[in-house]
């Protein structure tokens, strides 16, 4: 039988271990908002929800879902669950683009901004997605990349349900628990969550090296794409989650 399975079941395991089983010093919303936060931590530093992204690109504003609007020419903003692009890299009609930064462009390139043709070429800009040449309407983009998951909820299971995670959803129930503590000034909370030897933090580092170990670096993802090196590129922009 699975464990943990969804946001009630997480609650009730956190109450159980601080001997509260109903709503007392701590209430239901506080609980949940740690059980949440330590969802969106564990995703942005594990980077294990994966996403395959494609839209159709528009110069009008407010693209529908499976649209993006071209900005200044050869930019798109990136989704709002975005968090980076791995393996699977970027595809521009069909065609993979390889990353570069902007600043290569514009050492390479002083009259990039005027030019025309299939890009070749991906940079990220925040959250902005952009190329070296410029991009036009009715063309597509496709991305395969990680992504915040969807928030925990009465139906939703952590992770998208990644049933690889199964066995690391207690670390929510860990951190929710150290959080708990740590409002009520129970020294205790150090122990699930100090800052590199906290439980938390150390299933996170297993729950890292268990499911990213097997990573594949030749692109096995994408068949068409015979490139034997990674052109993935990862952000860089996370804060320091520990201080939380």
């Amino acid at each position: 039988m699975a464990i943990l399975t969804d946001l009630p079941d997480l609650l009730e395991d956190t109450r159980d271990i601080i001997l509260e089983t109903t709503e007392g010093f701590w209430t239901d919303d506080y609980i949940e908002r740690q059980l949440e936060k330590a969802h969106q931590i564990a995703s942005a530093k594990v980077k294990l929800v994966k996403m395959i992204w494609t839209v159709t690109l528009q110069t009008d504003a407010d693209p529908e879902a499976g649209y993006a609007q071209i900005v200044d020419d050869r930019e798109i903003l990136l989704p709002s669950t975005f968090i980076s692009i791995d393996e699977g890299g970027v595809y521009y009609n069909d065609d993979v683009v390889k990353s570069t930064s902007l600043k290569e462009i514009k050492d390479n390139n002083k009259n990039w901004l005027d030019a025309e043709g299939t890009p070749h070429r991906y940079y990220l800009r925040g959250d902005m997605l952009g190329f070296d040449k410029q991009i036009s309407a009715g063309d597509t983009v496709r991305i395969y990349g990680i992504k915040m998951p969807d928030a925990l909820s009465d139906t939703q299971a952590p992770f998208d349900e990644d049933y690889r995670t199964t066995g690391y959803r207690y670390l929510l129930v860990e951190y929710a628990v150290g959080m708990c503590l740590k409002m009520k000034k129970d020294k205790e909370w150090l122990f699930y969550l100090q800052p590199k030897v906290g439980s938390f933090w150390v299933g996170l580092q297993e729950m890292r090296f268990e499911l990213m170990d097997d990573n594949d670096e030749d692109y096995g993802l994408i068949p068409a794409d015979n490139l034997a090196r990674p052109h993935g590129y990862g952000l860089t922009r996370w804060p320091d989650w520990s201080q939380f």
